[in-house]
């Protein structure tokens, strides 16, 4: 459905710049955009190559253990069905640890590791994912950034002069979205 709408906006914006006599302007923009996104991917895939490479190395250098230690507390009260030592656990760490530093690319594979790990672990035959499986979606789509390097990277990119002046603002939006996404998984559990 959202590609007929943003397929619409595109068509509707062109033949309206070619209408009021802007196609040149609509030309230039088209290719001037195109390169600009090419920059921005090369800019953003550094970044996300080194923070990936830097997760890994935490991996193998024991330091997602050392992080799984300090998570573990706050994991067991909103998750108690994560078997304790288990690669859901640890990969559910290293999820959140990378979404804390705001490397929402770094996060990814661990994200969908802790996820395969969970679902082994599901005890539903029709299924429907468990109360962790579901929690662990709300932690990685509304998880808390102290540090949104990816954001930060792309303010960078777009010449501003403060990347780092959204921090306050990041801070409290992530903490609001993160208590509402749990509130209301807490709510629909009760429901049913």
């Amino acid at each position: 459905m959202m590609n007929y709408i943003f397929a619409a906006m595109i068509t509707v914006a062109f033949l309206w710049g070619i209408v009021s006599g802007h196609g040149e302007d609509v030309s230039n923009a088209m290719l001037k955009s195109g390169l600009d996104t090419v920059e921005l991917m090369m800019t953003v895939t550094g970044g996300m190559v080194l923070w990936s490479g830097i997760m890994a190395i935490a991996e193998k250098s024991g330091m997602t253990d050392i992080l799984t230690t300090m998570i573990r507390p706050m994991l067991r009260l909103i998750m108690p069905g994560v078997k304790k030592g288990s690669d859901a656990e640890k990969y559910i760490c290293m999820n959140i640890s990378a979404n804390i530093l705001g490397l929402g690319n770094a996060a990814t594979p661990p994200g969908l590791k802790a996820m395969r790990a969970m679902a082994v672990q599901n005890t539903d035959k029709n299924g429907n994912p468990s109360n962790e499986m579901v929690t662990f979606a709300v932690l990685n789509t509304a998880s808390v950034q102290l540090l949104p390097a990816t954001v930060m990277t792309l303010r960078s990119a777009a010449g501003s002069s403060d990347p780092g002046q959204i921090l306050i603002c990041v801070w409290i939006a992530s903490l609001c979205a993160l208590t509402a996404g749990l509130l209301m998984k807490k709510a629909l559990t009760c429901i049913q």
